[in-house]
């Protein structure tokens, strides 16, 4: 009969009698299982899980699909000559791709926010990186939860590209915990607000000379992207791209072929928001008659944004949107919280976050109930069944 073996923590049989050894640890608090082999090799494996674990001079598997790897392991895989920076070019230019079909929309924030990152750790080996350093240095740019999550993805994305491509098996950044994003209530724009809105956009078109047609012809703009914006909730980045051809003027819908949520969007097109476009077009029609009788006429052009099949003459109404709010007397409102007031009033006129969430385009049904609490009228018709 063999001899039994003296207990070592850590090291066991899953089958007694099997001959078949694996080894448990904790690292980062979480509890790893290994299928190794024999006994020694079982043996041999942990305590190379251990001294690494406390040296740092390699990489301990988080997982039973990673491997342990020390320092000399991972410079004859050739990982360790890798840079954070070189990863960070490699995945930037994956991205710019114009070939790529998964390139994404936005290009500015994945290249400012990975600058950054660069500044930081550029010159490191990027299989030396370890998660808490990651965490610490989030912490030190003193940024919101929500935007700190932002540095956290494209930072974690150039690691999860490099393993794809072969070049790398760790992602540290992939074990940095989410900072946890408390939402604030939705701000939105007010009845009387509204009013005050429309009376300042009113009286800039009024106080406009009409010898300055073209001028005047852009500010009557202005009400009209307010109403749009009101009447579809969409985002301003969504808005200002919108062209005519996504809008069916036979049916009265308006698709978006890409989102946010990378995916299309459709919405019917309400009377106000139809009125509004009619007179956008109308708009467009006559900026253009213009230009046309000045080129005619060898009269320089009226220097203004050429629309190039857009709805909207301007890509950004950051100045006229401030100063509008400030001679109303409006504090503390964006551009996005026009998004939230469309919301709001489908909350407030009494419809379900399913319609919510249909109509706005949200991805789940759990960004429409931040607006549940505006349902009074459902609630009421709910709690009538208490009356006696």
């Amino acid at each position: 009969m063999p001899r039994a073996y003296r207990p070592v923590s850590g090291v066991y049989e899953h089958t007694s009698g099997s001959g078949i050894w694996y080894i448990r640890y904790r690292i980062g608090g979480k509890l790893v299982r290994k299928k190794i082999g024999t006994r020694q090799q079982a043996l041999d494996q942990l305590d190379k899980v251990r001294f690494l674990r406390a040296s740092g001079e390699g990489i301990v598997a988080k997982s039973a699909k990673q491997l342990t790897r020390s320092k000399k392991e991972l410079a004859e895989l050739g990982e360790s000559n890798i840079t954070v920076g070189q990863l960070a070019d490699e995945y930037l230019a994956h991205i710019q791709d114009e070939n790529n079909p998964n390139r994404p929309e936005d290009q500015q924030s994945p290249q400012q926010r990975l600058r950054i990152v660069k500044a930081a750790f550029g010159d490191r080996p990027a299989a030396t990186i370890k998660p808490y350093e990651v965490t610490d240095w989030l912490k030190s740019l003193k940024l919101g939860p929500a935007t700190l999550n932002r540095y956290k993805s494209n930072f974690s994305a150039i690691y999860r590209y490099a393993k794809e491509r072969a070049k790398l098996t760790v992602n540290p950044v992939r074990d940095v915990p989410q900072f946890k994003v408390v939402l604030p209530a939705p701000r939105f724009l007010k009845q009387e607000q509204e009013q005050k809105l429309r009376a300042v956009l009113q009286k800039w078109i009024k106080d406009c000379p009409d010898h300055r047609r073209i001028t005047k012809l852009h500010l009557q703009c202005h009400p009209l992207e307010l109403t749009i914006a009101i009447g579809t909730g969409f985002r301003k980045r969504n808005q200002y791209r919108l062209r005519w051809p996504y809008c069916n003027f036979d049916d009265r819908s308006i698709t978006l072929p890409k989102t946010k949520n990378g995916k299309p969007h459709t919405i019917p097109m309400i009377d106000d928001v139809y009125d509004a476009l009619v007179e956008l077009k109308r708009i467009q029609d006559e900026i253009q008659q213009i230009k046309d009788k000045a080129r005619s006429e060898g009269e320089p052009e009226p220097v203004r944004m050429v629309a190039n099949g857009r709805v909207f003459n301007i890509s950004e109404n950051r100045t006229w949107w401030k100063d509008a709010l400030a001679e109303a007397g409006i504090e503390d409102l964006t551009w996005h919280d026009l998004r939230h007031t469309f919301c709001s009033r489908l909350a407030q006129a009494g419809k379900g976050l399913k319609v919510i969430q249909e109509a706005a385009g949200h991805k789940t049904i759990a960004m429409s109930a931040r607006y549940a609490h505006l349902d009074q009228t459902t609630l009421r018709n709910a709690m009538s069944v208490l009356n006696s």
